[in-house]
């Protein structure tokens, strides 16, 4: 028969439990050294670790991830990944995150943006670790995308180098061809432009000349050739300090462009914009000067004219509101500055309606047309005188004090009241009323002193009209 144990069964069972114990022992402590190498792994890794939630939450980094941005971990746990990432970067790849959820592995290249706001570029791989746990890893590519660049460019450099040689050589066997053609189209565009044009060596002597000059000086009554410079054109600025050439040649002036006015054989007078740059050899070097003429006449002439438009009333001649305004406050202004007397004259064609109603329209055209040609007359050059508007007129009197302005007003008065006035609807006398006002008080604006002259006026109606009334 066999031979029953000696043991007891709780001996047995105790046994057994200690054996249990000691094998649950041995393997949670292989789970800590195995965690004590994964952490000794995470911690000393060569690459950057970020781990981060479901949400896209950093939850760990490891020390290399840290160092590689310059940032402590305080300062990014808790913060979302995307944060960290180039924003251009997330236009073209967004959010890999549903991805990685969704149990895949995903590589690509990503910058990273640093403590100090530069971003380097990295290779990053991730992958979920856990339920709720993705780990990312970052290696460092910038080097190698710059040395990647580097050579990019070098081949090109290389390719782009090759092709400029080819094209070097191509140019040199055309350039002996071209040279010809190109010094025909040159002397056919110096000869085609719509500006005189003239080369004056560095003693001033004109060495050629293109045909517009030359019909140019034609039309003047003169004639081009080679020769001292000063004795061709003549004109106002040869001889002085302000002299084109002068000023190209000493090197003051890179470009000089002067208006001048000539006067041409028969008199009349020309206006020309003159410009001179200098001529240059191939060395750099200033050998002379390169002219050219533009005659600018007429349109200094319709320059004049829209002036005049502008600035005179149309049917008289005599300067229109707005620039007598302007006038007026330009002559205010010096009169306070340098404190000498000024009065204003406001001046009505009595009864001027009658004058339209009696003899029409034309014949009133006339009275104003001579009532502002005898006023002129009868007032200095210094004065500033217009048609405000209608039968209205004002005139300023400059350096003149209140005295003087009421003189001044009463030989008007006498001077346009004697005035006869010849009409296609017969001979037509008419007087005047004016209000006097001077500036006496230095802050005295143009608009109060209008509104004391035009005060003065209405008194002067008022008083049976054909009188001058100065401002209390």
């Amino acid at each position: 028969m066999p031979r029953k144990s000696d043991k007891h069964p709780m001996e047995t069972l105790s046994e057994a439990l200690e054996r249990e114990t000691q094998q649950r022992k041995a393997a949670e402590a292989r789970l800590e050294a195995l965690d004590a190498l994964y952490r000794r792994i995470y911690d000393n890794a060569s690459d950057g670790i970020m781990l981060f939630d479901d949400q896209g939450v950093i939850f760990n980094a490891n020390p290399t991830f840290l160092n590689m941005l310059g940032f402590g971990l305080t300062e990014i746990k808790g913060k979302a990944a995307i944060h960290l990432i180039h924003p251009e970067d997330l236009e073209k790849i967004p959010s890999q995150l549903n991805r990685l959820l969704a149990g895949e592995t995903v590589t690509i290249e990503r910058r990273l943006r640093c403590k100090d706001g530069h971003y380097i570029c990295c290779e990053q791989s991730s992958r979920r670790v856990g339920d709720n746990l993705v780990m990312a890893v970052y290696r460092d590519v910038t080097q190698r995308k710059i040395a990647e660049q580097e050579v990019q460019e070098a081949l090109a450099t290389a390719e782009s180098s090759e092709i400029q040689m080819e094209d070097a050589i191509s140019r040199v066997n055309t350039m002996a061809m071209n040279a010809e053609v190109a010094s025909l189209e040159m002397d056919q565009i110096f000869n085609a432009t719509s500006d005189g044009i003239c080369v004056i060596s560095k003693d001033c002597q004109i060495t050629k000349f293109n045909q517009t000059l030359q019909d140019m000086m034609a039309r003047m009554g003169r004639e081009i050739t080679k020769g001292p410079c000063a004795e061709i054109f003549n004109h106002s600025l040869c001889g002085t300090d302000r002299c084109l050439m002068t000023r190209v040649l000493s090197e003051e002036e890179d470009r000089v462009e002067e208006e001048i006015e000539v006067e041409t054989a028969d008199g009349r007078k020309l206006t020309l914009i003159a410009t001179a740059k200098p001529l240059l050899d191939l060395t750099a070097d200033t050998v002379g000067v390169v002219a050219s003429y533009k005659d600018i006449t007429d349109r200094k002439q319709i320059e004049e004219e829209l002036r005049r438009l502008a600035t005179t009333d149309p049917l008289t001649g005599a300067f229109n509101r707005r620039e007598f305004m302007k006038r007026a406050q330009d002559e205010i202004d010096r009169s306070k500055r340098y404190h000498t007397p000024l009065t204003l004259l406001m001046i009505d064609i009595d009864h001027f309606k009658s004058v339209n109603d009696t003899y029409g329209h034309d014949a009133g055209d006339d009275v104003l047309k001579q009532m502002v040609a005898a006023s002129q007359t009868q007032l200095r050059g210094s004065d500033v005188f217009c048609r405000l508007g209608g039968e209205e007129f004002a005139a300023i009197l400059t350096h003149t004090n209140p005295e003087q302005g009421v003189q001044a007003a009463e030989r008007l008065r006498r001077a346009l009241k004697a005035l006869k006035v010849a009409t296609n609807a017969g001979t037509i006398r008419f007087s005047i009323s004016i209000g006097v006002a001077s500036l006496v008080q230095g802050d005295l604006s143009l608009e109060q002193i209008m509104k004391k002259a035009d005060t003065a006026l209405y008194k002067a109606k008022a008083q049976g009209r054909d009188c001058v009334v100065m401002a209390g």
